[in-house]
């Protein structure tokens, strides 16, 4: 994500509430091959100590990806289109991780959610008690993501939780933050700019250096 967003391109405000959070020994950004040069430039203008390294075709390639790229004990996975995520979402994943060996961060659904076919028609309604939506970052033990891997074989999954579900394993959720938004579309660029223009998010203070030789971001 090299779009510009305030002051810096996207993935760079990412990287900066990593630094910020000071608990990565090293950050690591996965990105499709044709668009390696140029984010290898965006990045290493601002970030020169960041490495950038090619991802797969689908999103749990790229998860894999950045497996191989360290050997961190615990590794926390996160999409750089959702550049407001806050220092303190990482720590909470983090302690989460470290604790039960997972912790992805999400929002508990507040809205009524209803089922409905193809042509828009409702069906049903869900029950939303012990529903939540889910976000990045997700952080896990390196073991829990190698094993995860060995039983996915050739399977691809929306995200990284769901990989380690399906390998038998419990998640443990963490509450996310409303602000945490995902840029998918052009609208949501826009509206994350506006957000930028009139104050209500900002680009985390980071650190000089960040380094405790055991977690990757």
């Amino acid at each position: 994500m090299t779009a510009e967003l305030g002051p810096l391109p996207v993935v760079c405000w990412s990287i900066a509430a990593v630094r910020a959070s000071g608990l990565f020994d090293e950050i690591v950004v996965v990105v499709a091959p044709a668009r390696l040069e140029a984010t290898k430039a965006v990045i290493g203008a601002r970030y020169p100590g960041v490495r950038v390294v090619p991802g797969g075709a689908e999103r749990t390639a790229s998860s894999w990806a950045a497996l191989d790229a360290t050997k961190a004990p615990v590794l926390v996975i996160h999409d750089a289109a959702r550049p407001f995520a806050p220092p303190a979402l990482f720590e909470r994943c983090v302690r989460a991780a470290a604790e039960s060996g997972t912790g992805v961060a999400g929002i508990p659904l507040a809205d009524t959610v209803r089922r409905a076919d193809e042509a828009g028609r409702s069906l049903e309604e869900l029950e939303r008690e012990g529903l939540w939506q889910i976000q990045t970052p997700q952080a896990f033990r390196r073991e829990l993501l190698e094993q995860a891997r060995a039983a996915a074989g050739e399977r691809s999954f929306t995200d990284d939780a769901a990989a380690v579900v399906a390998c038998g394993e419990r998640v443990r959720m963490v509450h996310g933050d409303r602000r945490n938004l995902k840029i998918t579309t052009f609208e949501d660029l826009a509206y994350a700019r506006e957000l930028v223009d009139k104050g209500l998010a900002a680009v985390a203070a980071t650190t000089a250096s960040v380094s405790d030789g055991r977690r990757s971001g």
